[in-house]
């Protein structure tokens, strides 16, 4: 029985993935480390200080530490999403489905909360989550499941009755660790890749899950 609903954010209710990448290229590029969209892949739903770190790794740079650069991908993420950001198709529809139902609604993403509480203004819709809930808290991001496993504290529902819907790879392992039900929808460019398989539904979009979905999770 699904008691609670928790979704990711960057990349599912926002369009906001190409613009951490934009970000990512412009202050890499200010140490010499020039990246591109595709190798922006490789640390898709992590959190900012690995991503630094990962890079840090493979293009040792001198001038900026790692707080800085963290803070500058950061701000510059902050601004490109309230400049350009966008809600992802069906955001307020499986929103709605979920209200109307009871199903508790939460937030778990590898984003900062000030970053969350952004794009959730930015959308309109904050009104819609009883919980928010960061990886910036914990010692981890995904793919570890500790966000998922306390958001689900937060909204006092046990893991194996949450519902989860991610559209990385890193956050749907995350979400299966936890030993939660879940649904991907990965990005159009990479759905029909197979490892996407081991979610209980992947779909297109937000709009296409239906009662058909939700009562064939209910009975899992």
């Amino acid at each position: 029985m699904i008691e609670a609903v928790i979704f990711d954010m960057d990349g599912l209710l926002i369009d906001s993935e190409p613009l951490w990448q934009e970000a990512e290229i412009k202050i890499f590029s200010t140490v010499g480390v020039h990246l591109t969209r595709e190798l922006c892949l490789q640390t898709m739903g992590y959190k900012i200080d690995e991503v630094v770190r990962y890079w840090h790794n493979k293009f040792p740079w001198q001038g900026k530490s790692f707080e800085e650069m963290e803070k500058e991908i950061f701000e510059e993420a902050i601004r490109l999403i309230v400049e350009k950001g966008e809600a992802m198709e069906g955001v307020t529809y499986i929103l709605d489905f979920f209200k109307k139902r009871n199903v508790r609604i939460g937030l778990a993403s590898t984003s900062p909360i000030r970053v969350i509480n952004t794009v959730l203004n930015k959308l309109n819709i904050s009104h819609y989550f009883e919980v928010l809930h960061s990886a910036e808290f914990e010692e981890y991001g995904k793919p570890h499941p500790a966000v998922f496993i306390n958001a689900a504290k937060k909204l006092d529902v046990q893991p194996y009755f949450c519902l989860v819907f991610e559209d990385s790879f890193n956050g749907l392992i995350a979400a299966k660790a936890a030993r939660m039900k879940t649904i991907s929808i990965p990005d159009k460019g990479y759905s029909n890749e197979t490892k996407f398989d081991i979610s209980d539904f992947k779909l297109n979009s937000l709009s296409e899950f239906n009662d058909r979905h939700f009562e064939a999770l209910n009975n899992l």
